[in-house]
């Protein structure tokens, strides 16, 4: 795939920072520092180009994931009529877009404001049955608008201009945002009694909601299976093929022979770095890489800033690294190389020491054996094993900064080999550009999707302790 980066004789911006302000995140383990030897990319990383440049991109096996940023992105000035909203339980991605050309003109990512009632979607759950239903809406629906209208404004235009709006999100995160009644989202056998809606207006807007396929596996989900055409069982990209969001909710979709398989793990926010002690989102200064030194740890922050705390993939390596390094055993037990008081990382830009709890590995030890567990039990349904797949698409943000080495040494995708897998960025966004541009406004359908619940299959239990500990 070939790109243009345009720059002039005043840039002082790396390649990578100039292509992600265009709307590509790409996945460098050393983020510009170039310890990578250049083994990444046919290009420098840590280039500044000083005048326009043509580079030369490795596309992906799917067309049309040339990826929109999960990060804000500078406004590209021009009309734009269509929003696109993907609604996550922890940050709110939007992109508004140009639905006449195809053209994206900006992309803006805010904390998703619900999160006053609580981190997980457990807990806000339950504040919409404690009478807090209509709040948890007002929240989320008035920082839409309000946000709507300042992208708008940036645009140069008003709210009005916009004609089309996609939203997709955990099932939920829909039920809040529509004001639904969650109760059949909180107890067993967990099936939603209300269904998609059908599309609505509001102020001469076509608002379209994505529809779920089932409590935990949502039309962020959906979108995914658009982004990766894997939609339809006939579609152009063969083989068995396995979507993974690597968020809270670890949702996964499997196609094998024109059956789909899908499943949600209980992963927790530790890979968004939530409930970490010193854990942060994918932000710039985010600890993304870590190798553990005689005197003091080598750390790889996003942007090559200073350390504002680690995020998912930050921990993950860091995990890896303390089991080839002696502080954790294959068994999964801590030795007495770890120190209790955790490991002092480094220090913030506010001289705050960063520590790595002994629960702080718990944490990804759980995800991590969730995530697997999970791919374990679809691969068991499907009558196939992990390395029977041909193609792993990892949504989000947090797989462009993973290690295949740490993820191999952790068993993050089970037995998986690591080059099957790559990072396609914001699919929840893709998923929903695809469908705003297509010709028509025909009705979503989806395949049918056999749905497995975990807390239910005979196998998942065993599948979970096996991937507690490690093979070395």
């Amino acid at each position: 795939m070939q790109i243009t980066v345009h720059a002039d004789k005043s840039n002082t911006k790396t390649i990578l920072t100039l292509l992600e302000e265009m709307g590509y995140s790409l996945p460098c383990n050393c983020h510009g520092g170039h310890l990578c030897d250049g083994r990444t990319y046919p290009f420098d990383c840590s280039m500044v180009p000083r005048e326009t440049v043509c580079i030369t991109l490795p596309g992906p096996s799917t067309e049309n994931l040339s990826g929109i940023s999960l990060e804000d992105s500078p406004l590209i000035p021009g009309p734009a009529d269509t929003l696109l909203v993907d609604l996550g339980t922890t940050t709110v991605a939007l992109a508004l877009i140009s639905r006449a050309t195809g053209e994206l003109r900006q992309t803006y990512v805010f904390p998703n404001p619900q999160r006053q009632f609580g981190s997980d979607i457990i807990s806000r759950i339950q504040a919409s049955l404690q009478g807090k239903r209509t709040r948890l809406k007002e929240l989320i629906t008035g920082e839409l608008s309000r946000t709507a209208a300042l992208l708008c404004q940036k645009n140069n235009q008003t709210l009005s201009c916009l004609s089309r709006c996609y939203i997709a999100g955990n099932t939920a995160m829909i039920h809040l945002l529509m004001g639904y009644d969650c109760t059949p989202l909180s107890k067993s056998p967990f099936i939603p009694k209300q269904t998609s809606p059908p599309p609505f207006y509001q102020n001469n807007c076509r608002i379209q909601i994505l529809p779920w396929i089932s409590a935990f596996v949502g039309s962020d989900i959906t979108a995914g299976l658009y982004a990766c055409h894997m939609e339809t069982p006939s579609d152009h990209n063969k083989g068995t093929v396995l979507l993974i969001d690597l968020g809270t909710n670890g949702e996964m979709v499997l196609r094998h022979r024109g059956c789909y398989y899908c499943t949600a793990t209980a992963a927790g926010p530790a890979f968004e770095g939530n409930g970490l002690s010193c854990g942060c989102p994918g932000i710039s200064g985010a600890i993304s890489h870590v190798r553990l030194m005689p005197l003091r740890p080598m750390l790889t922050t996003i942007d090559n800033k200073l350390p504002a705390g680690i995020c998912g993939s930050g921990a993950v390596s860091l995990c890896a690294e303390l089991l080839r390094q002696g502080y954790v055993t294959n068994d999964g037990i801590l030795t007495d190389r770890f120190p209790a008081e955790g490991i002092l990382l480094g220090y913030s830009s506010s001289r705050e020491a960063l520590y790595f709890l002994p629960e702080d590995f718990r944490q990804i030890q759980l995800s991590v054996a969730a995530i697997a567990a999970g791919i374990d039990t679809l691969t068991e349904e499907a009558s196939i094993s992990p390395a029977d797949i041909s193609s792993v698409f990892l949504g989000g943000g947090f797989g462009f900064y993973l290690e295949p080495d740490a993820c191999q040494r952790l068993g993050l995708f089970s037995s998986i080999p690591s080059d099957r897998i790559q990072s396609v960025g914001n699919t929840c966004l893709q998923g929903l550009m695809r469908c705003a541009l297509r010709a028509d406004d025909a009705p979503f359908l989806l395949p049918p999707v056999h749905t497995i619940s975990l807390a239910d299959h005979p196998g998942f239990q065993q599948h979970f302790l096996n991937h507690m500990t490690y093979s070395g």
